[in-house]
């Protein structure tokens, strides 16, 4: 089931701690799973942020004593374009400031429950209906793909790189098998059919007894390997995948 990660930061702590209530009350109500983190500061909440962590939803008070919301959330957009931000307080003379930095709504304390409830499922309706992305970090800089021009991954000397449809590449430093467990649970479906190698299979054109020939958007093919120990568990997935048709090139 997808999980959806939602931050809470002010630094009025038990505001926070009765946010964050409200979120996971709600989130049960609506049947969605969610992941929540509350912050008492916004240097915190961006440093994580900075460390690759990444949030669906941000609720973020403007008015704190240390740090200004509003150069939070530059800092935050500066790093992760996607996230929905909800600003929370007194807004209205902010209005400008607040445009630069995309919000996707604003609450006024103390919250109107009613409007929390609304702004909420609207929050989960847009990043439901978002297009899938893969999420990776390089150079300090969170970074997506969309997970549907993925063609395949490889793993070189603890460096993963992502090879698009229109030729493409991106890279990161991270490890298959973390990559292999993310995309589990995703509606597009990936094989592993080598130590280094993570396909998406609605890229593979052909195989044989050794090879996977994967098929780019703009003509290009390339064969890569099936190691011996995955060739049944290769065969059998892409048989199951093809509706139970014969897979042999």
């Amino acid at each position: 089931m997808w999980m959806m990660k939602i931050a809470v930061c002010d630094d009025d702590m038990r505001f926070a701690a009765e946010l964050e209530e409200m979120v996971r009350r709600e989130a049960a109500d609506a049947g969605i799973s969610v992941e929540t983190e509350a912050y008492s500061d916004s240097d915190t909440l961006v440093a994580d942020i900075e460390k690759s962590y990444r949030y669906d939803l941000i609720f973020l008070d403007i008015e704190m004593e240390r740090v200004n919301g509003i150069n939070a959330a530059r800092q935050i957009r500066r790093i992760d374009r996607a996230a929905l931000l909800i600003y929370v307080s007194g807004y209205e003379q902010y209005l400008k400031e607040l445009f630069e930095v995309e919000p996707f709504r604003f609450l006024s304390k103390p919250v109107d429950v009613i409007k929390f409830r609304k702004y909420f499922r609207d929050a989960c309706a847009r990043i439901g209906n978002t297009e899938a992305y893969y999420h990776f970090s390089f150079n300090k800089e969170i970074r997506k793909v969309a997970v549907r021009d993925i063609v395949y991954f490889e793993s070189r000397n603890r460096v993963v790189h992502i090879f698009m449809a229109d030729g493409s590449e991106e890279r990161f430093y991270g490890r298959l098998n973390a990559v292999e467990k993310e995309l589990s649970e995703g509606c597009q479906e990936f094989l592993r059919i080598h130590q280094s190698f993570l396909v998406n299979y609605g890229y593979i054109e052909k195989m044989n007894f050794s090879l996977v020939t994967v098929l780019f958007g703009n003509g290009n093919r390339i064969d890569l390997k099936i190691s011996e120990d995955r060739e049944k568990e290769v065969r059998s997935r892409l048989c199951k995948m093809a509706g139970g048709k014969a897979v042999d090139g």
